[in-house]
């Protein structure tokens, strides 16, 4: 077998069941997965290490080009493969089911199901089975369990892979290296091969029949999916993106808590060969805001739901203090490390897990909080007690600490500064703090909170816009521009349409973009080596602020921009390589998912002549 080689990040799709998430490229490798869940170890992690990751490959074994997309309003990815030949389709998924249905049947707790049958011709075929555990550090061997499969065991938890072609077991033989099982086959014009992978984290496991059963849920998995996107409530410009953006923000719900990741990778570099490399598998207090925005726009009133209660209960256990980011079950100490014996995408390293981002003071996160629960406020028949409290308790914290330096949003590791865009949520957190209080009528400090507001706004009408600059800039009486201020529109603090914003915006968009993609910085010593790419949602942000200023053209230009660098199956990442077009970051990534919806509903309402709220 030749070196594994890694597609580029655009050349992934990703299937999931709402606890982990595989990234599958379009020649048919599993190149990425974690079990049991999103921030667990990998099994195959050839993304980070060709070499050592592992993987689970499933390919013609002669010369082919490949094309791959979603099977429509599903998260069924579907690769066709083209050889001199003949034509095979591979449809793969992490077969899902309601949990209603679960109750009546035995379900897998993880299963990946890969469908390939040929639909012209006839191709030679190869599989290549190499899971590595525990991010490549634990040793393990096959088991040869006849009809049930080929086992991988691990402390106690087991992978098992069944396959077979026409209904007949597939025939397996050991790699030299005993690293690995390959398979070699020839399907013909309407011949089929199934394989199935499951992972349990203890005996006795649930293994899923192959052949008739194995059809039956892939059925089963593609009518979930189309059901659940039927809630969809968006009929406007940009559907097909924003029913995407959705099916993907979908695969990122943690759904035991309703917690959203950021994205179901680590450490994709946010330049190749840099030292930016991150771990997204957890859950920003940043995103928060936006988050919610989204899924009631689109009518997904029980993941909103999931995801505000997610959030009240993950910050129990720091509050009134506010961390910047939890685990997906509200875990607080998440230590980055790196993994050394790992050589990284592209051979950008260092790989890390966990995330050192945990320990910053962040400004923002109480705005982004305390607007994501006034966003979700209609849908409250009560607010208890213990909730009151803890929302009246950080407008406190609000009023103390707003006037110190902070990390920003951007995660810095300069050290802190007067972010204006962390000012500007400050001050969010006490308007939308006021709001909640008088929608439920309590007995709260309105004075206090109102005052401290007033206070917050005339420091950023007096530091945090630099007049010879002609723009909000990153930091008070800086020179220094950041984009982060373009949200303060999209959060009321102003109209888009004024002055200082409409400056603002053309100031970014002629000194912070390239290419017509915008990066949220330049040129700032944020205390790591090296550049970064064009961040995906501030493009979104842009088109935002220029559609509800009543711009529309030049809106759909900043929108159109971003979106005709997007990949055939229609995620994005975080960042994009503004020379390249080439993705960049972790992948895909909610964020830039979620700021297409939201300037799609904007566009939507300037289009239909809404004003500015």
């Amino acid at each position: 077998m030749n070196a594994k080689k890694i597609a580029k990040i655009s050349d992934y799709g990703l299937i999931g069941d709402g606890r982990t998430a595989a990234l599958i490229s379009s020649s048919g490798s599993v190149d990425w997965c974690c079990f049991p869940q999103f921030d667990s170890s990998s099994y195959f992690g050839a993304l980070v290490d060709p070499e050592r990751g592992g993987h689970f490959s499933l390919a013609p074994s002669e010369p082919f080009q490949s094309v791959q997309r979603y099977i429509e309003d599903t998260n069924i990815l579907e690769t066709i493969f083209t050889t001199h030949t003949g034509v095979v389709r591979l449809l793969d998924c992490f077969s899902v089911t309601t949990e209603e249905r679960k109750n009546r049947q035995l379900w897998p707790d993880h299963e990946i199901l890969r469908i390939l049958e040929c639909v012209e011709g006839h191709v030679s075929m190869e599989t290549h089975y190499a899971p590595r555990p525990n991010f490549a550090t634990r040793p393990f061997q096959f088991t040869d369990r006849g009809r049930f499969g080929i086992g991988c065991s691990c402390n106690q938890h087991i992978l098992l892979l069944q396959a077979c072609m026409n209904g007949q077991l597939l025939k397996w033989k050991l790699e030299d290296r005993a690293t690995a099982m390959i398979a070699d086959f020839v399907l013909k014009n309407g011949e089929q091969a199934q394989f199935s992978l499951t992972y349990a984290d203890e005996a006795p496991a649930i293994i899923p029949p192959l052949g008739e059963p194995a059809k039956a849920r892939m059925e089963e998995t593609t009518k979930y999916w189309r059901n659940w996107l039927g809630q969809c409530q968006y009929k406007g410009p940009y559907s097909a993106e924003v029913r995407r953006s959705a099916l993907a923000l979908k695969l990122l719900i943690f759904a035991p808590s309703g917690a959203i990741i950021a994205a179901p990778t680590t450490s994709l570099p946010e330049t190749l060969g840099g030292e930016r490399n991150w771990d997204y598998r957890y859950c920003w207090l940043r995103d928060a805001s936006f988050t919610v925005r989204a899924l009631v726009d689109l009518g997904f009133k029980s993941e909103a739901s999931a995801f505000v209660s997610w959030m009240l209960h993950a910050t129990r256990l720091t509050r009134p203090k506010l961390q910047v980011l939890y685990s997906v079950y509200g875990e607080t100490t998440l230590k980055e490390r790196v993994l050394n014996h790992l050589s990284g995408y592209q051979n950008s390293i260092p790989v890390r897990v966990g995330n050192a981002a945990h320990e910053q003071f962040q400004l923002d996160v109480y705005g982004e909080v305390l607007d994501a629960i006034h966003r979700f406020a209609p849908f409250f028949l009560e607010i208890d007690r213990e909730t009151r409290d803890f929302i009246l308790d950080m407008g406190q914290v609000v009023c103390k600490q707003w006037d110190k330096p902070d990390d920003g949003i951007w995660e810095v590791r300069s050290g802190r500064a007067h972010h204006t865009h962390s000012k500007v949520l400050a001050w969010t957190a006490l308007d939308r703090l006021v709001k909640i209080g008088k929608s439920f009528d309590w007995k709260a400090p309105y004075a206090q909170f109102n005052s401290t507001a007033l206070e917050i706004r005339n420091a950023i009408e007096a530091h945090g816009f630099n007049p010879t600059v002609g723009a909000y800039t990153r930091e008070f009486g800086g020179n220094e521009l950041d984009a982060a201020v373009l949200v303060m529109p999209l959060l009321g603090y102003c109209n888009a349409s004024s002055p200082r914003m409409m400056s603002t915006c053309r100031v970014i968009g002629d000194r912070l973009s390239k290419n017509g993609l915008i990066y949220r910085y330049l040129d700032v010593d944020d205390g790591l080596r090296g550049a970064e790419g064009s961040f995906g949602i501030c493009n979104f942000w842009m088109a935002e602020n220029f559609a509800r200023a009543g711009h529309v053209s030049h809106a759909i230009q900043w929108f159109e921009t971003l979106i005709s660098k997007g990949n055939t199956v229609g995620l994005w990442s975080e960042e994009i390589d503004p020379d390249s077009g080439e993705f960049l970051g972790n992948y895909p990534q909610a964020f830039t998912h979620i700021g297409l919806i939201n300037a799609a509903v904007t566009l939507l309402q300037s289009q239909k002549g809404v004003q500015e709220k």
